[in-house]
C-alpha cells in the first residue's frame, strides 16, 4: 500500500490551525524569556556572594534550566508534529476503511447479479416463448395459422409477466429482456418501455453476441458500463444464453440480457458516510466515486465537479492501480482543493473476480485536523485517555518526557530558592528569578498538558465516530444481503417445477422438484440447502441429496417459517425465521426465509405448501463482521470486535466469541442498546474486565426489506 506522506510540523503551513499556532509561538517565546532571566541569575550570582563554590552552585542550576528549557522546545516541535501525525494517520485509516467498504458493497451486489441470470435464464416461460417465437419463423411464409399466432402472443405475454415478477421481487433492475438467436427482443420487464424495446435489434451489442458464445448454463458474461440500445443512460448489462428446454447443456436459441440499475444503487452507496451539514448537502470538498479499469468516472457523488464519462481529476498514480486490492493514499489537488486522496481497486468477491473498478475518496487535507465540537462527557479523564490504548506509544512518551522536565524545573527552582536563603539577606533578589523560572515552566507544560488534552479527546471523538460508521457499515451489509435472500425465495417459490409438484403429488413430480432446487443451490452457494413442505409440514423435496434421507422423516408444520409461509396468499410476500437452533440442520445457528407456492404459480391464490431457503448463516456473516473490525494501517486493532445483537439484545454472530458469546446479552449503555430504526450511537463501557469504545447501529432494512430489528456494535479495549 502506498501512504500519504507524513505530515511535518510547519508554523506557516496552511492545515495548521490558527488556535495551534498561537499556542506554538506562545509555548516557544515563553520558554525564550528563561534565557535571559537565567543570564540574570548568573550574573547575581557574581553581585552577592564571593564564594566560588557558591557561585557554581547558582551557574550550573541556571545551565540546568537552560538545558530543560531548550529541550522543552524541541520537545514542543516533537509534540505539535506528533499531534499532527497521530491525526493524520487516524483519519487515512478511517477513509482507507471507507473506500474499501464502498467498493465491497458495489462487488458484494455484483455477484449475486452474477447468480441471479443464470438462473432465470432457465426459465420455462422464457426458453417455451422463444422456441415458439422461432419454430413460428421456420414455418412457411403466410402459412402461420390463427392458433400459432394466438400461441405466440399467449407465450410472449406470459414471459413479459414473468420477468415483471422477477423485477417486482429483484428492485434492483431497471429492465429485463429475452432475445432470439437473431437478437429481436422478444420480451421485456419495464412495462413502460415495452412498445420501445420488443422488436428491436440487439445483435451488434457485446452483452448479446457473447451471451450466444457461453458454454454452459453456469457462465455469464458482463456488458461494463457502456451505452446501449436498450436505455437512453449508459447500462450495467449481465446475460447468458436461453437452451432448449431449459437444460443447463442444451442448445442455445437466444439470449438473456439483466440491466441492473446501477446508477441509483451506487449513489446511495456513494453518500453514504459523507459528512452533512444542517440541511443534508455533503461538505464542500467531500467527493467519494468510482472509476473503471481505463480511469474514467463511471458513478460519482457529485456529477458537477467529478462527473461520470470523464477520467477523474487525480494523481496518475491513483488512476493507474494494477493490482486487484491495491490501496494507494496521498495527497494532492483535487477540484482546486488541497486533498486526502485514498483510492482502492476491487479485488472482487468470492467467485466473482470483478471488473478492475476502482473506489475514490476524497477529502479537504484539512479535515484530518480539524477540532471535535461535542465535547461530550464519556466519564473518562484526560488522564485516563492520554494512558488508553487509543494514543500512540510515541505520543505517550511525550508525554511522560514533558511530564519529567516540568518536575525537573520545579526541582531546581524550590533547589534555587532554597540555596537563595542560605545566601541571606544576599539571596533574597534570586527568588524573583526563581520563581519566574517555575511560573513560566508550569505555563508551558500546563499548554502543552491542555494540548496534549486537546489530541486525546479530539482521538476519542475521532475512533468513536469510525466505530459508528464500522458498524452502519457492518448492519448495512447485512441488510442489503438479507434483501437479496427475501428477492429469491419470493421469486423461486413461483417456480412452475414447484407448484407442480405440490398440486401432482408425485414422486416423479417431487424428484423434477429436487433437482431444480439443486441447480438454484449449485448457482446459489450462500444457501446450504433448500426445502419444500406440503400444506401437511412434510418435507417432499430438498436440494442436497445428502440430506434427503433424513429430512423427508420431518414434519416442520410447528416451526416458525413453515407457519409464517402457509399465511402466504401473494407472490410478493415472504416469511422469515430470525436466527435460531434449527433440527433440521446441524448447524449452530439457523436463519431461514420462507415464500409461500401457490396454486397454479398465480400472483395471488391459494396456498400449497411453502419453500424454505437455509442461508449460510456463519460462513457470509463473518466476513462481513470482519470487513468492518477497526483497523490502523491495514491491520486489526488488538481486542477489536464486531456482533449483531437480535431485538432481545442476544448476540447471534461475533468476531470474538471469547468475550462476546453467542446467546450472551452484553452489558452496553442504554444509549447503544434502544437505538431507533437507522439510528447510529458511541460510547464507552466495561466488560470481562476491560474498558471498551463501541460504535452502534441498528437496521433501517433495505428498499422494501424491512430487517429483524437487529443492531450492529463494533468494539475496541482501550486500556
Amino acid at each position: 500500500m502506498s501512504e500519504a506522506k507524513n505530515i511535518k510540523f510547519n508554523i506557516y503551513n496552511p492545515i495548521i490551525t490558527y488556535e495551534h499556532r498561537a499556542a506554538y509561538d506562545m509555548i516557544v517565546s515563553h520558554l525564550q524569556e528563561i534565557f535571559p532571566i537565567c543570564n540574570q541569575g548568573k550574573c547575581k550570582a557574581l553581585e552577592v556572594s564571593d564564594d566560588p563554590q557558591k557561585q557554581k552552585q547558582i551557574n550550573d542550576l541556571m545551565e540546568k534550566v537552560e538545558f530543560f528549557s531548550n529541550s522543552l522546545i524541541t520537545i514542543t516541535k516533537v509534540f505539535f508534529d506528533q499531534l499532527y501525525r497521530a491525526k493524520q494517520t487516524s483519519s487515512q485509516s478511517i477513509s482507507q476503511s471507507t473506500a474499501m467498504i464502498k467498493i465491497d458493497m458495489i462487488e458484494r451486489n455484483l455477484l449475486e447479479r452474477t447468480c441471479d441470470v443464470r438462473w432465470w435464464a432457465l426459465e420455462k416461460a422464457f426458453w417455451q416463448c422463444i422456441t415458439l417465437s422461432n419454430n413460428s419463423k421456420d414455418s412457411v411464409k403466410g402459412k402461420a395459422t390463427d392458433s400459432s399466432s394466438k400461441a405466440i402472443r399467449e407465450a410472449v405475454e406470459l414471459a413479459c409477466t414473468r420477468l415483471e415478477d422477477i423485477r417486482n421481487s429483484y428492485t434492483l433492475y431497471r429492465d429485463l429482456v429475452i432475445a432470439d438467436t437473431n437478437g429481436v427482443i422478444i420480451a421485456n420487464s419495464n412495462a413502460d418501455r415495452r412498445s420501445r424495446v420488443i422488436g428491436m435489434n440487439v445483435s451488434k451489442e457485446e452483452w448479446f453476441q457473447r451471451a450466444l458464445e457461453t458454454k454452459d448454463g453456469t457462465e455469464y458474461f458482463v456488458q461494463d458500463i457502456s451505452s446501449s440500445e436498450l436505455e437512453d443512460m449508459d447500462a450495467l448489462v449481465y446475460s447468458t444464453a436461453l437452451r432448449a428446454d431449459g437444460d443447463e447443456q442444451g442448445e442455445v436459441i437466444g439470449a438473456m440480457g439483466v440491466l441492473f440499475d446501477f446508477q441509483g444503487e451506487s449513489q446511495i452507496i456513494l453518500n453514504d458516510y459523507l459528512p452533512k451539514d444542517m440541511n443534508e448537502r455533503t461538505l464542500e470538498g467531500w467527493f467519494s466515486f468510482f472509476t473503471n479499469k481505463e480511469g474514467k468516472v463511471i458513478c460519482s457523488s457529485d456529477e458537477n465537479f467529478i462527473p461520470s464519462g470523464k477520467i477523474a481529476d487525480l494523481p496518475r498514480n491513483h488512476r493507474n492501480l494494477s493490482s486487484a486490492g491495491e490501496v494507494i493514499v496521498s495527497t494532492g489537488v483535487v477540484c482546486g482543493n488541497r486533498s486526502l486522496i485514498v483510492s482502492h481497486k476491487s479485488k472482487g468477491f468470492d467467485e466473482y473476480k470483478g471488473l478492475g473498478w476502482t473506489s475514490h475518496l476524497v477529502l479537504p487535507e484539512s479535515a484530518m485536523f480539524e477540532r471535535s465540537m461535542t465535547n461530550e462527557d464519556y466519564g473518562i479523564s484526560p488522564q485516563e485517555l492520554m494512558n488508553s490504548k487509543l494514543i500512540p506509544e510515541r505520543n505517550q512518551q511525550t508525554y511522560r518526557e514533558i511530564q519529567r522536565n516540568k518536575g525537573d524545573i520545579q526541582l531546581i527552582s524550590i533547589n534555587g530558592i532554597i540555596l537563595a536563603t542560605d545566601l541571606g539577606k544576599a539571596g533574597t533578589s534570586f527568588i524573583p528569578i526563581f520563581d519566574q523560572i517555575t511560573t513560566t515552566g508550569n505555563s508551558t507544560t500546563g499548554k502543552m498538558e491542555e494540548l496534549l488534552s486537546e489530541m486525546s479527546s479530539d482521538m476519542l471523538e475521532q475512533n468513536l465516530k469510525a466505530l459508528e460508521n464500522f458498524s452502519k457499515q457492518a448492519i448495512d451489509l447485512i441488510d442489503r444481503n438479507l434483501f437479496e435472500r427475501a428477492a429469491d425465495v419470493r421469486w423461486w417459490s413461483t417456480d412452475h417445477a414447484f407448484w407442480e409438484a405440490l398440486q401432482d403429488g408425485t414422486d416423479e413430480k417431487f424428484e423434477q422438484a429436487a433437482k431444480r432446487l439443486g441447480i438454484i443451490n449449485a448457482s446459489y452457494t450462500m444457501y446450504r440447502d433448500l426445502v419444500i413442505a406440503d400444506s401437511n409440514g412434510r418435507i417432499v423435496a430438498n436440494s442436497k441429496s445428502e440430506n434427503r434421507d433424513k429430512l423427508k422423516r420431518m414434519n416442520v408444520s410447528e416451526q416458525s417459517w413453515f407457519r409464517q409461509g402457509m399465511q402466504i396468499s401473494r407472490s410478493v410476500q415472504f416469511g422469515v425465521q430470525d436466527v435460531c437452533d434449527s433440527d433440521l440442520e446441524n448447524e449452530e445457528t439457523s436463519l431461514i426465509y420462507c415464500g409461500g407456492i401457490l396454486e397454479d404459480g398465480q400472483r395471488e391464490g391459494k396456498v400449497l405448501g411453502v419453500l424454505g431457503i437455509f442461508f449460510d448463516w456463519e460462513n457470509l456473516v463473518f466476513p462481513i463482521l470482519e470487513g468492518c473490525l477497526p483497523r490502523i494501517k491495514g491491520e486489526v486493532v488488538d481486542g477489536g470486535a464486531a456482533f449483531y445483537v437480535n431485538d432481545e439484545h442476544k448476540v447471534i454472530a461475533t468476531t470474538d466469541s471469547e468475550n462476546f458469546k453467542i446467546g450472551q446479552v452484553v452489558n452496553l449503555p442504554s444509549e447503544n442498546l434502544n437505538l431507533e430504526a437507522g439510528e447510529s450511537a458511541s460510547g464507552i463501557f466495561s466488560a470481562n474486565e476491560k474498558k471498551y469504545i463501541i460504535g452502534s447501529s441498528r437496521t433501517q432494512g433495505y428498499r422494501e426489506y424491512k430487517g429483524l430489528g437487529w443492531t450492529a456494535h463494533v468494539v475496541r479495549p482501550i486500556d
